[in-house]
């Protein structure tokens, strides 16, 4: 399998972060039930490019943008909890090796969020302290361009 970087096209990154500079600091089920599925796809994609970003550049802007575009995406998608979870490990993780407290990470994003199934998710998600990359199939691979992540 190929590292993050080179599976997952960048090809709505501009997109991705055009919309999270225009959302309010508060969602409410309006603002995201606006949000067209090419917009959900551009923001899931860009959640899990980001964390690489921001693992390279240690950077807890980015790690924090890359959350929120995950639980945006994840919002009345329909996705299963158990899948999501595997997504936002990597923030989690991320944020450990940064130096970052992920329950305070997780918890201003779910902040930002309607109240519903995503928000508690990462409310519960980001306390807990048993979070590794093997434990929800990843791994860390090395690459030409650096550190990255592969599903294992």
């Amino acid at each position: 399998m190929l590292p993050n970087l080179n599976r997952i096209s960048g090809e709505g990154d501009d997109l991705a972060e055009s919309i999270l500079t225009g959302l309010p600091p508060q969602l409410d089920a309006l603002a995201v039930a606006g949000l067209q599925e090419s917009a959900r796809l551009a923001l899931g994609r860009y959640g899990v490019r980001a964390v690489t970003f921001a693992l390279r550049e240690r950077s807890i802007e980015r790690l924090r943008n890359g959350l929120t575009a995950s639980a945006v995406a994840a919002l009345g998608s329909g996705e299963d909890s158990r899948d999501v979870i595997v997504g936002i490990a990597l923030h989690h993780v991320t944020a450990q090796r940064l130096g970052y407290d992920t329950t305070a990470l997780f918890d201003e994003v779910a902040h930002r969020l309607p109240d519903g199934v995503t928000s508690q998710l990462l409310v519960m998600f980001g306390a807990r302290s048993d979070v590794t990359l093997e434990d929800f199939g990843w791994s860390e691979v090395t690459t030409a361009t650096g550190l990255d992540f592969v599903p294992i």
